[in-house]
């Protein structure tokens, strides 16, 4: 046998242990029995977390004390946060009044003291502690205020407001039929052209040159869309002739035109011009009368050469229609004055100078060609108002485009002040914005929705143009009358925007609360209005339905403001019935709604 085989098997090796991988920090922590299978443990893989290993088992429990004592320094940290954001919660509810849900925290005793928050909970784990936090937030995120989130698109309802146009439900002389005030009004407007055709028209018996002159002071400061200055300086004059058919046939049909819109007019917005000498049948008489002759003097002389005063004579037939609630023919007489002035080419600044030339050789007593140059501009301007009406009425295409940069329309003198430079200025940018908001939204109605961008775009343009607007504090403090009646009416236009842009789109949240927001607003200035000024709301009577339809709304879906647009409602309607139209609107379908829903709902508010 060899000597070394018989030592190695007298003295055999000494067996060592092999020192196994250190247990894993998780079931160190947890004082589990670890695997020590490496990467992952089988309690961690079975825990489906990560497993983590020391590996300088020198510093093992050092490193694991510094470790365990951090992360609880964290969690304490960060529970502290919480409770912090608890207590100003608490303390922030406490003060609004507001309803605090704490279901999830129903297994704590909570204190609240003037020392603070004390909670006292027999909760271990601190997971525990953290589920029950974002629990009660959960619960009560509403009481956080939230940014709003913007929609990418809104969707169309037709079935709430399936008709969005301008209502003249105060028209003198209304065609009453079965149920809606704001129709057609085709079968009175067919009527009285029938009418006209089959009477031998003459010539008026002649008004009184008072009358005549107290009807031409109210007519530059009463027309429904615009002023056209300089209007007092060129006719005030010429039209004051005690014999009117001494006049050349285009100064005639401008007479006529005046008259017959006036009348009925002035009869029940200023009657004390006429000192108890005409009742109402005598004045609609009259007026049919200046109506027929002003419309076969158009048919004689509309294909003669074009002339200002037959444009301007067109628009106040315009007005006629309107003021009657004949509004078949209004889109038919607005484009007639305007296809006039584009073959004057009226509507290019660089060919004001010729047009004012060979308009002012038309009149008896040659004027200054720069004051037949500033009522060229302002005559566009006043079919561009009235072009931007008529088409609303019933969606029809736009005649007048601003396409060049030149043109009359945008030509502005800046820096004037005066009430009809002012009126001017505001009404054009209103008209602007009015069609943005139809070629965006209801030139194709069949669309279902309109992209938020688009929508987003026109409201931050009112938002511009509202800046640019006196406030109402400002226009207290002047006694022009005609000046305050056009800062109201630009407000009362511009809060009438935001329901146009957004009542189709109802009852989406956001065009519910812009809606909302611009119906209390519109209560509020018809009710300054009237106390402070006149309350010539003639012009904004769409905007006072457009108000009375929104409150409406919130009191037939029995909202949580439905006492508030109750009384509203009320409010809106004592304005209107206060003003010298009121027993007409009374009768109309529209108003008798809105007064069955406040007697249906509180009759003390109207009592």
């Amino acid at each position: 046998m060899n000597t070394t085989t018989e030592q190695s098997l007298s003295n055999p090796p000494i067996k060592r242990r092999t020192r196994m991988p250190l247990s894993c920090q998780r079931c160190r922590r947890h004082r589990s029995k670890c695997s020590r299978s490496r990467p992952t443990c089988e309690q961690c893989a079975i825990a489906n977390v990560d497993c983590v290993y020391l590996e300088v088992p020198g510093d093992l429990e050092s490193t694991a004390l510094r470790d365990r004592f951090a992360g609880l320094e964290n969690q304490i940290h960060s529970v502290i946060n919480e409770f912090g954001r608890l207590e100003h919660l608490f303390h922030a509810v406490s003060q609004s009044h507001e309803i605090i849900h704490t279901n999830s925290l129903q297994r704590w005793k909570i204190y609240h003291s003037e020392a603070g928050l004390s909670i006292d909970t027999h909760m271990f784990h601190m997971t525990d502690i953290y589920s029950t936090l974002l629990q009660f937030g959960q619960d009560n995120t509403i009481l956080y205020p939230q940014p709003e989130k913007k929609p990418v698109w809104l969707i169309r309802n037709h079935s709430i407001f399936p008709n969005v146009r301008l209502s003249h439900f105060t028209s003198l002389r209304p065609n009453v039929h079965d149920g809606e005030d704001d129709d057609d009004g085709i079968n009175t407007g067919l009527q009285l052209l029938e009418e006209v055709e089959e009477e031998e028209t003459c010539i008026p018996s002649p008004l009184s040159t008072t009358l005549v002159n107290r009807l031409l002071i109210l007519y530059k400061t009463c027309l429904l869309y615009g002023a056209v200055e300089p209007f007092d300086s060129l006719f005030s004059v010429i039209l004051s002739e005690p014999d009117p058919a001494s006049l050349p046939s285009a100064f005639q049909l401008l007479y006529a035109s005046i008259i017959c819109h006036m009348l009925p007019h002035a009869f029940y917005w200023h009657p004390e011009i006429f000192d108890d000498t005409m009742d109402e049948a005598s004045c609609t008489q009259i007026s049919v009368q200046y109506y027929k002759w002003a419309k076969r003097l158009l048919s004689s002389i509309y294909f003669d050469l074009p002339c200002l005063m037959t444009c301007q004579a067109i628009c106040n037939l315009v007005l006629y229609h309107i003021e009657n609630g004949n509004t078949s023919v209004v889109y038919l007489y607005s484009g007639m004055a305007v296809r006039m002035a584009l073959s004057l080419q009226l509507y290019r600044e660089d060919a004001l100078d010729v047009i004012a030339e060979n308009q002012a050789a038309m009149f008896p007593q040659k004027p200054d060609v720069e004051v037949v140059k500033e009522y060229a501009r302002s005559l566009l301007w006043f079919m561009y108002f009235l072009d931007t009406a008529s088409s609303h009425y019933h969606n029809k295409p736009y005649e007048i485009h601003l396409d060049d940069h030149v043109s009359t329309t945008t030509y502005f003198k800046r820096g004037l002040f005066d009430r009809q430079s002012f009126f001017q200025w505001t009404e054009f940018h209103t008209c602007q914005i009015t069609r943005d908001i139809r070629r965006t939204i209801f030139t194709h109605p069949e669309e279902a929705q309109t992209s938020y961008e688009a929508i987003e775009r026109i409201e931050k343009r009112l938002l511009q143009f509202q800046k640019e607007l006196p406030t109402l504090s400002e226009v207290a403090n002047t006694n022009d009358v005609w000046y305050q009646r056009s800062a109201f009416k630009q407000w009362i236009r511009h809060h009438g925007h935001w329901i146009l842009i957004h009542q189709s789109y109802l009852p989406t949240p956001m065009s519910l609360q812009r809606c909302t927001a611009a119906a209390f607003a519109l209560v509020e200035l018809f009710d300054a209005w009237i106390v402070q000024v006149d309350c010539y709301f003639r012009p904004c009577v769409h905007e006072l339905k457009q108000a009375c339809e929104i409150l409406l709304y919130h009191v037939d879906q029995d909202t949580p403001i439905k006492t508030k647009a109750l009384e509203g409602l009320v409010r809106l309607i004592k304005v209107l019935l206060r003003t010298p139209v009121g027993e007409i609107a009374r009768s109309r379908p529209f108003v008798q709604r809105v007064l069955k829903a406040i007697q249906r709902n509180d009759p003390s508010l109207f009592a």
